[in-house]
């Protein structure tokens, strides 16, 4: 009787000769395939365009590092706790969420149903953002992937990957319609709503074919990059043990001083 085998996986596989990454043996990989055309590989299970290539690598470039944010500021705050690199990697990936990094995943769901709803109405993008910004107005709802805190006026680059989709002819409906719904929203609001890293990163992944709730893997993934040199450099830099305030810069507003025998 032939043996249930316990796990399944249709990404890669190895034996005593090697190692395959979607059939492909990884020694010509290393050779001839840079580290974002493999994700791409690894996440669809087919190689990209050369222009594919470029886009996602810069995808990946925008977000490898951003100075001191929630990412970073918590792994130094591990690092100078005297805790190995790949915990304090971890402690700041683990920041990622629905508002920090991670609303991406969320945007391409969303932007995904509605340009499947838009194709099959046989409705133009254009239409569609009018019609889902007038929605999202009328709930008084706030579509994540717009604005930033750190870029009120816009980021460059956001910029740049939108003008690198369009030169590589990979500027699709999911873009397209991220950015009509922008501009549609701005000018609701009297004010510019431009798309953010997360918003432009979920868009263009959408219109690589990536599934949506890959989002977020496309932001930790190259940030723990940076967190590393974080981790490191703190170590090295810093006397360890990170002060995170002051005593006077604290507000308490818990119950007064008392004592177990009042």
């Amino acid at each position: 009787m032939k043996r249930t085998k316990t796990w399944r996986t249709g990404l890669s596989r190895f034996d005593a000769d090697g190692v395959e990454i979607a059939g492909y043996p990884i020694e010509d990989l290393m050779q001839r395939l840079d580290f974002a055309s493999c994700m791409f590989l690894l996440f669809q299970q087919k190689l990209p365009t050369p222009q594919q290539g470029r886009l996602l690598n810069a995808m990946l470039v925008s977000v490898i590092d951003h100075s001191i944010v929630a990412t970073s500021a918590v792994t130094r705050i591990v690092s100078a706790s005297g805790v190995p690199i790949q915990a304090c990697v971890a402690a700041g990936i683990m920041t990622v969420g629905d508002i920090h990094g991670g609303a991406g995943a969320d945007l391409s769901r969303r932007l995904e149903r509605w340009v499947q709803e838009a194709q099959a109405a046989d409705q133009s993008i254009e239409d569609k953002a009018r019609a889902v910004a007038a929605e999202l107005r009328a709930r008084g709802e706030r579509l994540d992937g717009l604005g930033h805190p750190l870029h009120p006026k816009g980021d460059v680059r956001v910029d740049t990957l939108v003008t690198m989709a369009r030169e590589l002819g990979l500027e699709g409906p999911h873009l397209v319609l991220a950015l009509g719904l922008s501009r549609r929203l701005g000018e609701a609001a009297g004010r510019p709503l431009p798309l953010n890293i997360d918003g432009v990163i979920a868009a263009l992944a959408s219109d690589l074919g990536f599934d949506w709730r890959l989002g977020r893997a496309l932001i930790f993934v190259p940030r723990s990059a940076g967190l590393a040199a974080h981790a490191v450099e703190e170590a090295q830099r810093e006397r360890g043990w990170r002060k995170v305030a002051d005593p006077d810069d604290i507000d308490y507003d818990g119950p007064a001083s008392r004592r177990l025998d009042a």
